[in-house]
């Protein structure tokens, strides 16, 4: 099945997460955290995401260890959410995921 990044679904409304599983992936000399999002939707015949986007890898683990969070959805819990922009204090926006 395809795999595309979760910024497809930005602006797609609400989704459930079904799967999460961490993936460590090296750019140039750098060692970064991705996690890989199953869906129950099917968006444009792709089930399964991923992304680097800090703040939505923290929901899911915490230095390399899974949260509970993580847990719950590995344990067979689905979590709906959508997509939101937070806005910091120095003018910088990022991307999250809230529960729906």
């Amino acid at each position: 099945m395809a795999e595309s990044s979760l910024s497809k679904l930005d602006d797609r409304g609400l989704f459930t997460i079904v799967k999460v599983e961490k993936v460590e992936r090296k750019v140039g000399k750098e060692i970064i955290t991705e996690v890989n999002i199953e869906t129950e939707e099917d968006f444009d015949g792709t089930k399964n995401f991923y992304t680097s986007r800090k703040m939505i890898v923290a929901k899911f683990y915490d230095c390399g260890r899974p949260t509970q969070l993580a847990l719950d959805i590995q344990k067979g819990k689905k979590y709906r959410v959508k997509i939101i922009t937070q806005k910091f204090g120095n003018g910088k926006e990022d991307y999250d995921i809230a529960k729906s």
